[in-house]
């Protein structure tokens, strides 16, 4: 049914073209425009989606900084979004993890580090959303009702940790790791669904990077989320700490957990399993990085 719709609105402009649906780092309702020249990629979303629009604003303060996709057309109709965009070349970021190919991940989360730092977290908040999400960390509800009362207790204390200020702002992610970017064999990245991006602390993304890692890769991920902080800090040098990182991290599960209080139960129960991973997890390896002579 989408298909038909895209071949609908599109085809007057761009001609005869097949879509075909993307995996591995872009969403399910993302498709390639097989048959056009260039290549083109569109993002489909129900009438309007506040996510895509805020992905929008996102890539257009971003354009420049190169590691982003072209944006060449928002389509809106009665029944659907259509952002029309550049196609990108590229290894989806969480095979290289998945072939178990170290060497080119080490590369890879160099990658992650520098790009982080340079091209996004170099966005400075000024005071003006821009029509970008703010992080809303303060007024956070930690009160659903399928989150058991001891992992919302655990989360208030760590969360009480920590003292953000709108000052350290910058722009951030979301969703920020090797599953959201394209990788180039000349170590170039594309980095891809800016859905859940806002301004924030840095260290939401830094975070999210080494719990993502630790989570589905931890016999990778002491070294790897080294090597991922030790690039960040040439180009952007924060402070880290494990109990700041921690409560980060349990910050965006939360967020996660927001967004699925609709979902089926197996999906909201394995959030929570998550979240309790979460608390009891030692996140950022401290003893690890203190071997390596770095002290945090």
């Amino acid at each position: 049914m989408t298909e038909q719709m895209l071949k609908k609105y599109l085809k007057n402009k761009y001609g005869d073209f097949t879509p075909v649906r993307l995996t591995g780092g872009y969403t399910n309702e993302t498709f390639l425009l097989n048959g056009t020249y260039p290549l083109l990629v569109v993002k489909v979303a129900n009438s309007f989606n506040e996510d895509i629009q805020n992905e929008i604003n996102c890539l257009k303060i971003t354009q420049e900084t190169g590691i982003v996709p072209k944006i060449y057309e928002l389509i809106e109709t009665n029944a659907l979004q259509i952002t029309v965009m550049e196609y990108r070349k590229g290894t989806n970021g969480q095979s290289i993890l998945d072939n178990k190919d170290l060497e080119r991940a080490k590369e890879l989360y160099k990658s992650l580090g520098k790009s982080l730092a340079k091209s996004i977290h170099s966005k400075k908040y000024n005071f003006t959303s821009n029509g970008i999400k703010e992080c809303n960390l303060h007024e956070l509800n930690l009160n659903l009702d399928f989150v058991p009362e001891v992992l919302i207790k655990n989360s208030k204390e760590i969360l009480q940790k920590i003292n953000d200020t709108k000052e350290e702002w910058v722009l951030t992610h979301g969703d920020y790791g090797v599953h959201n970017v394209l990788y180039t064999d000349n170590n170039t990245l594309t980095v891809l669904d800016w859905e859940w991006s806002e301004w924030a602390n840095p260290l939401t993304d830094i975070g999210w990077v080494c719990w993502f890692t630790k989570l589905h890769y931890p016999e990778y991920a002491n070294l790897l989320n080294f090597l991922f902080i030790e690039e960040y800090k040439i180009y952007n040098p924060v402070h880290l700490s494990p109990e700041i990182l921690k409560a980060y991290c349990v910050y965006k599960v939360w967020k996660v957990l927001h967004k699925v209080k609709n979902a089926p139960l197996e999906v909201q129960q394995e959030w929570v399993r998550r979240l309790k991973w979460t608390l009891e997890t030692d996140i950022f390896n401290y003893s690890f990085f203190n071997s390596r002579g770095r002290t945090y």
